[in-house]
């Protein structure tokens, strides 16, 4: 008898739920669309990441270059060595290296950094249809009353790239007149 009210007591009792082939399916189709979103965007997200690092350090190397020339009251020049990856502050009283950080990067990453200058309203050339405003210069001057030449700096780490126009009269980041960079 006990068997037999056991048995009914079994047979009272609603069946497990499971999870059935399709929602697993499901999930797993959800898991692997997110997954190759991410992993195709993990390039750029690198890459953003090296070109903020190498941003960063030019902004150090320029606060360097201005507060010793101020200091030393002497030019200061600033160059970058894209075999060392690094900025480098030249004055008349020696050199100071500001090296990037590059143990996060990938092996692959190549940093790239080029200063120009915008050129006079009168002075730009065309060139096969297009019209050159700028022309490339090998480094950037800094002068003992604060100021520094007028300069574009482009970065290039993998895909990223950046462009920023330095105020010769603050060192700062020139925007355009809308708030946005320029």
């Amino acid at each position: 008898m006990r068997e037999r009210a056991k048995l009914r007591q079994m047979k009272g009792r609603k069946r497990c739920s499971a999870f059935s082939l399709v929602e697993m399916l499901l999930v797993i189709a959800l898991l692997a669309l997110f997954g190759s979103l991410f992993v195709l965007n993990l390039d750029s997200l690198i890459a953003q990441g090296e070109a903020d690092s190498l941003e960063s350090e030019f902004w150090r190397a320029t606060r360097e270059a201005r507060t010793l020339a101020l200091y030393e009251r002497k030019p200061q020049t600033l160059l970058f060595d894209e075999d060392a990856i690094a900025f480098i502050v030249f004055g008349a009283n020696g050199k100071k290296i500001l090296s990037v950080n590059t143990k996060s990067w990938a092996k692959e990453s190549r940093a790239e950094v080029t200063f120009t200058q915008r050129l006079t309203d009168d002075s730009f050339t065309l060139v096969s249809g297009k019209l050159i405003q700028t022309k490339e210069i090998p480094f950037v001057r800094f002068f003992p009353d604060g100021t520094c030449m007028p300069f574009l700096i482009e970065i290039n780490v993998g895909e990223s790239t950046r462009t920023i126009e330095v105020d010769p009269w603050t060192g700062a980041e020139l925007l355009s007149a809308d708030g946005a960079e320029a």
